[in-house]
This record gives structure tokens, C-alpha cells and sequence, in this order.
């Protein structure tokens, strides 16, 4: 990223590692039925381990091994990708731009000058609220929306975008001149 002369960083923001429970509730959800399963097989191992004759073991290792192994891959899947997205995205707030790069598989990056912004807005789904997450969406004046999603803190972004463009969009005026004096009105004019 590469910064103008009279620019300078107002805040950088991530997304909040309160992603990485998307990963860790299927893995939940499918694990909790793995456990009553894994009792049961346990159980009739042991029964066909005393009904059988010595020399033959029922293979529970390999089928507890199976499926945790079916229960874990595809959380662990999802939670690899959602550790590059999280390594991988970058917001920036300038004194002039807003700069961005979210997402791996569905790549958005980006730069939107702050002179452009015409609203923004929070939104936060409830474990959003519980955690400290939600979205920034910023909207241009030609009507495109940006949504930064899972920011981190989103109200402390949200006042930091505000600020920036408000002083973006604020006129630079010079100082003001002292008022000059008409010419030829005695009532401005100093008495001798």
C-alpha cells in the first residue's frame, strides 16, 4: 500500500477472530452425535469380543478412528480457509481513502475516496453483538455498497469512518482575512 505525501493512516482494522466459531459450531454439531455412537460401538465390541472366539478382536479403534476422522475434516476444512481469509484481509481508513482487501475464495479489494462516501452504516447480528463483531457497509455516491463484514469493534471503525469523512468533505478554507475598511466612510475612518 503505498500512501500519498500529505497522507497518513487514521486506523487499520481486521476481521474478529470471533470467525473462527463458524468452523468450530459444525464441528460441534457433528461430533455431539460421534459420542453416543462411539459408546454404542464400544459396547458391542466388547459383547462380540466375549462371544467370539479368542483369536478375532472387533476393529473399534479403526471405525472410532473413521469417524472422527469423517466428523473433523470438513470443520478442519473450513476452519484452514477461514484462518487464510483471516490472514489475508486488510482495511485501512486514510485521511483520504478507505482501503481494502477481504476474502480468499471470493477475493474484493479496493480503494474508495472518502469525498465518495455518501452513508454508512453498522449492522450486527446478535453473536455479533455478544462477541464484539459486525459489519460496516459504506455506500457510494453512485450507489455502490461496500460491506466490511466481521470488523472487529464495529461502532469504534464506524466513528473513525465518520470523522474522516467529514473532514474529507469539509471545505479547506485559508484563515480568515481581517475585514478591510471601505475607502471614504467616516465612520471607519480614524478622527484626528
Amino acid at each position: 500500500m503505498s500512501l500519498q505525501s500529505d497522507e497518513r493512516i487514521l486506523r487499520q482494522a481486521r476481521i474478529h477472530p470471533g470467525i473462527f466459531a463458524l468452523p468450530v459450531l459444525p464441528l460441534v454439531v457433528l461430533l455431539l452425535p460421534t459420542i453416543p455412537l462411539l459408546f454404542f460401538l464400544s459396547m458391542m465390541g466388547k459383547m462380540i469380543g466375549q462371544l467370539s472366539p479368542q483369536g478375532s478382536v472387533f476393529p473399534f479403534p479403526i471405525l472410532w478412528v473413521f469417524l472422527i476422522g469423517l466428523g473433523l475434516l470438513p470443520a478442519l476444512l473450513v476452519f484452514i480457509l477461514v484462518l487464510i481469509a483471516y490472514l489475508n484481509c486488510e482495511i485501512t481508513l486514510t485521511t483520504k481513502r478507505l482501503i481494502y482487501r477481504t476474502g480468499f475464495l471470493t477475493r474484493a479489494a479496493g480503494e474508495l475516496a472518502l469525498e465518495n462516501v455518501e452513508a454508512m452504516f453498522i449492522l450486527e447480528p446478535l453473536l455479533g453483538r455478544l462477541l464484539g463483531y459486525g459489519t460496516v457497509a459504506v455506500s457510494t455516491i453512485g450507489g455502490l455498497q461496500f460491506p466490511l463484514r466481521f470488523i472487529g469493534k464495529p461502532h469504534v471503525f464506524h466513528a473513525a469512518l465518520q470523522s474522516a469523512v467529514a473532514d474529507a468533505k469539509a471545505p479547506s478554507r485559508p484563515p480568515p482575512k481581517a475585514p478591510s475598511q471601505p475607502l471614504g466612510d467616516s465612520r471607519y475612518m480614524p478622527r484626528a
